[in-house]
This record gives structure tokens, C-alpha cells and sequence, in this order.
């Protein structure tokens, strides 16, 4: 598992597309709720070069879940993108 000091925020649990562009992270907030946040990841590349790279959000809205499950149910409802077969742990 994974945390960030600077937003008291941890990632539980990654569900990722299998070609690896895409992903949901379930995160535990410090008031112990979970929330969704789907990423995508880019490359930002010039005259042939790789100047920057990374994930980026995908800015939706989502609730807030007062279990893991019930945060990876929604995401897997909400992103038709999303494998259902495809489920990894942080």
C-alpha cells in the first residue's frame, strides 16, 4: 500500500486495464472513506522525445464508499473500459 503524506490520502487497491493506460485507484481518505479516482496515463513527446510523462486524472465525479468492495463495485460499473478480470492490489 501506498500513502501520501501531503493529503493524508492511501491507495488500498488498483484495478488496471490490460494494456496498462488506464487504471482506478481505490484510496482510503484520512476520515477512513474510500474514493475512486481513474487515471490514464500520457506522454508528452517533442520533435520525437519524450519530455514528460505520468498519470493524469480523469476528472469525474464519484461518491464516497464506506467499503473497498463497494468502491471497486462502482468502478467496475462506471468504466466500460475496465476488465472486469483485471484486479490488483496496491
Amino acid at each position: 500500500m501506498r500513502s501520501d503524506p501531503d493529503n493524508a490520502e492511501e491507495t488500498v487497491k488498483v484495478l488496471e486495464t490490460k494494456d496498462g493506460l488506464r487504471r482506478v485507484r481505490i484510496v482510503r481518505r484520512s476520515d477512513a472513506v474510500f474514493v475512486v479516482r481513474a487515471e490514464e496515463w500520457y506522454q508528452s513527446i517533442f520533435e520525437g522525445e519524450i519530455i514528460a510523462e505520468g498519470w493524469k486524472p480523469i476528472y469525474e465525479k464519484f461518491g464516497l464508499f464506506g467499503t473497498v468492495d463497494l468502491a471497486e463495485r462502482e468502478a467496475l460499473v462506471s468504466f466500460e473500459w475496465l476488465p472486469h478480470s483485471s484486479r490488483t492490489n496496491a
